[in-house]
């Protein structure tokens, strides 16, 4: 389903702020109460989102999709396209899980390890990206990590000194979930690609705010849950697996809808696991499917406005946040280098409690969160220079 937009916001190219103007009023009710600078926490719905899953639900409650199999199809087929269309991949190259955490598990479990091994990542990362390499020391596998030093960024060179011969998987967040460092997926998948290594990408803070083309990046996988960014709320993600990684790497829990024929019901009990040729292959059984329809919803809103504009509509609000906080004595520690910034800025509150921060935002209806000891600033869409006012004119000085 696609959101409503009016002609009159989308007609005029003159006017890039008139049209976010229109989505942020038609689309995110958030914003009539609170300047949501939070989306880093959890991206608000937008109505297009609701109606998508409401319809859905309402259908169930009514009895009109008891067997389910134009959804778990036609229904998934629409939405894997609109995937597609977001990250530039083919959709048979995409599946739809539970969680980020989930679809990096792919490669957790569905390579081949043995005794030294060794997996790079980031010292910085949120744990659910690092948790689950650092399970695998039951094989003797060793984590190296990436270390930040205090710089909030890293870069290529950092990645190229940790790599050994044993070196089977980098792993990072395309955008850091504290700092707002957007790393440099390219210049680490040229390093990892001429060694041979994987490369297995978080991309839950940058999906659905900055633009993203997975052919571009060059990794071999790519997750991101809905409940962040992409404003699609719990329980539903994607997942985009290469095809080069597909043909090294096991389906972990093979399940009903995991098989190529699997819509030939007639031959259920055949029990021949002949795994799909797609991604769908790692899709054990029945997805959310309400949360994948409203995924599609907020996927068409954001295809609608364009990438391209919405990324750039994101950086420039986070460069004029970074920026009102400097003057009034705060200080944006995430770096402002035009290819590392993203939509989240790390604020050092200049010897204020952090939490004293927040809680005085929020009394001004402006949300934040508090991360590693620093006020942690997160722009999408919907935030404008009025959001960017409250925001400075709310802060304890």
């Amino acid at each position: 389903m696609s959101a409503t937009i009016s002609p009159q916001s989308l007609g005029n190219p003159q006017s890039h702020s008139a049209r976010f103007r229109a989505v942020r009023d038609e689309q995110f009710p958030v914003t009539r109460e609170w300047a949501w600078f939070n989306t880093a926490a959890y991206g608000p719905l937008p109505l297009c989102n609701v109606e998508a899953q409401k319809s859905f639900l309402t259908g169930m409650s009514l009895g009109r999709t008891a067997s389910g199999i134009g959804h778990w199809w036609e229904g998934a087929a629409g939405v894997r396209a609109k995937v597609g269309q977001l990250i530039n991949a083919d959709p048979e190259d995409i599946c739809f899980l539970k969680s980020t955490n989930e679809g990096l598990g792919l490669a957790v479990t569905g390579l081949d390890w043995a005794p030294g091994d060794e997996v790079i990542t980031y010292d910085q990362e949120f744990p659910s990206t690092a948790y689950p390499w650092l399970g695998l020391a039951r094989h003797g596998v060793v984590v190296r990590f990436i270390r930040d030093r205090g710089r909030a960024r890293f870069d290529a060179d950092d990645v190229e000194e940790l790599i050994s011969p044993r070196t089977r998987v980098v792993c990072l967040s395309l955008v850091n979930f504290s700092n707002g460092f957007r790393a440099p997926v390219e210049a680490i998948a040229e390093l990892c690609r001429s060694r041979g290594i994987w490369l297995v990408v978080d991309a839950v803070q940058a999906a659905g705010c900055l633009p993203i083309d997975v052919q571009a990046l060059g990794a071999d996988l790519v997750s991101a849950h809905g409940y962040k960014s992409l404003c699609s709320g719990f329980g539903i993600s994607f997942c985009y697996v290469a095809p080069r990684l597909r043909e090294n790497l096991a389906v972990p829990v093979p399940g009903w809808k995991s098989i190529e024929n699997v819509t030939d019901i007639t031959h259920q009990l055949d029990y021949q696991l002949t795994l799909a040729r797609g991604a769908r292959r790692y899709e054990s059984g029945s997805q959310n499917i309400s949360g994948m329809y409203g995924m599609g919803a907020s996927i068409d809103l954001f295809l609608d406005l364009g990438m391209d504009l919405i990324g750039e509509h994101v950086l420039a609000m986070s460069a004029h946040v970074a920026e009102q906080l400097e003057a009034r004595g705060y200080h944006a520690v995430s770096s402002q280098t035009p290819a590392e910034r993203s939509g989240i800025v790390s604020v050092d509150c200049g010897g204020r409690e952090p939490a004293d921060v927040a809680a005085a935002l929020k009394r001004a209806a402006v949300t934040c969160s508090v991360r590693e000891g620093r006020l942690r600033v997160s722009c999408h869409l919907f935030i404008d220079e009025d959001d960017v006012h409250r925001l400075t004119a709310a802060l304890p000085q």
